[in-house]
Parts: structure tokens; C-alpha cells; sequence
């Protein structure tokens, strides 16, 4: 979301996750349990509103957490790990779609991200919600 990419900095990765999550989860939910054209078309745009900041916010904590001298590693590991994510859940959830229709990709994904609200969560309690700087 390019208009809103500086909301991470200004009010904390864990607090723009854990809202984008929530909107994720719900749009996955919406495209995963729907039949009807349109109302997939809303679910897409509000699961991808959700994803856009959730990498970046928790892109913010994972370095916040870091001490400065190792905010380059932390980086490259958070990114690492999501390419590990990528390579290894794309297959999987193909065999999904293969095994159980398309829409247990969804509900799947929305389980994952609904999970993932907890983190934010922790991680919003843990150490406060300050921004980066």
C-alpha cells in the first residue's frame, strides 16, 4: 500500500501487523467460504490490504530487537525465513488444492494468519510499541 507505508515507523511494526492480520485473516476467510464472484473480489482486496504492511511491520520489530550492529543480519534472516516459507508452503499448499479443492488454500492461509495474530501480539506486550527510531 503505497499510501500508508509509513505507518509501520509512525505507530510500530507489532500494532500495523496485528491489524493487517486481523484484515487478512478475515479476507482469506471471505474468498476461502464464498461462491459468489464479487464477493471473492472483496476478500482478495481486503487479504492483500492485510498482507501489504505485515512483512514490513514485522520486518520493523524483528530489527528493533537487534542490537545495531546486527540489524543487517536480522534483516537477512527475516527474509530468509521468508523465502523458506515461500519455497516450502507454495507446494504445500498446492498438494492442498490438489487433494481438497482450491478454497482449503484459503482457509489454510487464513488459519496461518489468524495464528499469526498472536505473535503480533506478544511482541506488541513484550517490549511496548515504539517506533524504530
Amino acid at each position: 500500500m503505497v499510501f500508508f507505508g509509513h505507518l509501520p515507523d509512525r505507530f510500530g511494526g507489532a500494532t500495523v501487523s496485528l491489524y493487517c492480520l486481523v484484515f487478512q485473516t478475515a479476507g482469506l476467510i471471505m474468498i476461502g467460504t464464498t461462491t459468489h464472484g464479487p464477493v471473492a473480489m472483496v476478500g482478495a482486496a481486503v487479504a492483500g490490504a492485510g498482507f501489504s504492511l505485515v512483512f514490513p511491520g514485522l520486518g520493523i520489530e524483528a530489527l528493533k530487537r537487534a542490537p545495531v550492529e546486527h540489524r543487517g543480519l536480522a534483516m537477512g534472516c527475516y527474509n530468509a525465513f521468508l523465502d523458506v516459507t515461500l519455497g516450502f508452503g507454495s507446494p504445500g499448499l498446492g498438494f492442498l488444492a490438489g487433494k481438497f479443492g482450491l478454497e482449503s488454500v484459503f482457509l489454510v492461509s487464513a488459519v496461518a494468519a489468524g495464528l499469526s495474530i498472536f505473535i503480533a501480539v506478544y511482541l506488541r506486550c513484550r517490549r511496548g510499541n515504539r517506533p524504530l527510531h
